[in-house]
């Protein structure tokens, strides 16, 4: 069910604001209090405002232009000779209509951006802002008027409307029935009993009393057109989701620099596994040519060299066999590691004689280790030598 609380003063320049919380089915019982009062009523909600008529100048202009940027641009220089103050002192709205005028609601821009300050310094989140006179029922040929306390509210137009002192209701009504000949009726309303003149002004009068003005703009709230909002331009901002938008924008750029940064480190870290990778298939190619000089394509170098090493053992003797055991169980643990590059390799008296440039120290007890595990081998360092490569190790190995 779709709640939402409408508000609006409860008099001209006065602090004190009423409200009415409406859902789908009916309006609830009419509030007043103050921003804070509201506040707690307001949480979570929508919240429209309904700004005084006085302080929104509503026009009708027939510009001869027709593209939305041609408006734009026009419309500053239209506005110059009808306004009191510089346009641009003023926010406003505009749209354009199928009967070819272009509707312009304006506010002063200072004023209305303190009032939304207000609001938001209260915790209160305003959805839109709509001229109350907008609020009031639209009849083709008929003028609707609300009189509430010494202030008179009219619509006139679909589009256009005003809001004036009480005083000045009769020279206003005499402007528009000059300027609207077609006008035929007046529908007011208002809490307290009004006297209008029908035969001063030549028009049907038909009053309507009502127990309060603001559940009875209430009603017309659904029939506004959103291109009425006075939220909009500089002040769309203030609108709730671009808000919540706004609020997490921080956060999202965090998450983002992170993400980058992660995939970053991550690549880096593979370009650099892949680079060690292709050293260690290096010297692995190299060890097996040496090894097997014979064998001239290399495909798969673990499948080739125990094929190459079950026929040496098949055509070879007894020592021949126990060389390349110790090859094969040697080369199997050096291919583990990395970094070190083969200086000498001999056969003699059953014991596989093995120089090698290791680049740090600490490897030299782990091939040794590496090697023992087998618990087929005895392994031996006859000598360890430092070097600006490294340690040169002399690695004596053969079988239990």
């Amino acid at each position: 069910m779709t709640k939402k609380i409408i508000v609006r003063w409860l008099k001209q320049n006065d602090t004190t604001l009423q409200w009415l919380i409406v859902d789908d089915l009916q309006p609830s019982k009419l509030q007043q209090g103050t921003l804070q009062d509201l506040a707690k009523s307001a949480e979570n909600q929508s919240v429209i405002l309904l700004l005084p008529a006085s302080e929104v100048l509503l026009l009708g202009l027939a510009l001869p232009v027709k593209s939305n940027s041609q408006i734009k641009k026009a419309l500053p220089f239209a506005l110059e000779d009808l306004l009191v103050d510089d346009v641009e002192t003023y926010h406003s709205v505009w749209h354009k209509k199928p009967d070819g005028k272009v509707y312009v609601a304006l506010t002063n821009h200072d004023k209305f951006k303190a009032c939304l300050a207000s609001f938001e310094d209260a915790g209160i989140t305003i959805d839109s802002v709509f001229p109350e006179s907008l609020c009031l029922p639209y009849q083709e040929h008929s003028c609707s008027l609300v009189i509430d306390g010494q202030q008179a509210i009219i619509r006139h137009e679909k589009y256009i409307g005003a809001g004036f002192d009480c005083d000045m209701l009769p020279i206003f009504l005499d402007k528009i029935l000059v300027e609207y000949s077609a006008l035929n009726t007046i529908n007011s309303w208002s809490v307290d009993e009004l006297s209008l003149d029908s035969q001063e002004h030549a028009i049907n009068i038909n009053h309507h009393k009502v127990d309060a003005i603001l559940p009875f703009l209430a009603t017309g709230v659904a029939t506004l057109d959103s291109a009425c909002n006075l939220l909009s331009g500089s002040f769309e901002k203030q609108h709730k989701s671009a808000w919540q938008g706004e609020k997490w924008l921080p956060s999202i750029g965090l998450i983002v620099f992170t993400a980058l940064l992660q995939m970053g480190f991550l690549g880096y870290s593979y370009s650099q596994k892949k680079s060690e990778l292709t050293v260690l298939e290096t010297q692995t190619q190299a060890l097996f040519k040496q090894t097997f000089p014979d064998v001239k394509r290399i495909v798969n170098i673990k499948v080739q060299a125990d094929q190459a090493l079950m026929e040496l053992r098949k055509n070879t003797n007894s020592k021949g066999s126990s060389f390349m055991s110790l090859l094969y169980e040697t080369g199997e643990v050096l291919n583990a590691n990395v970094g070190y590059k083969l200086k000498q390799l001999d056969f003699l008296n059953d014991q596989l004689q093995i120089q090698l440039t290791i680049p740090d120290i600490s490897q030299v007890d782990q091939i040794k280790q590496q090697l023992e595990a087998s618990q087929q081998l005895l392994v031996k360092i006859k000598s360890e030598e430092a070097n600006q490569d490294g340690v040169e190790v002399h690695f004596e190995i053969k079988h239990k």
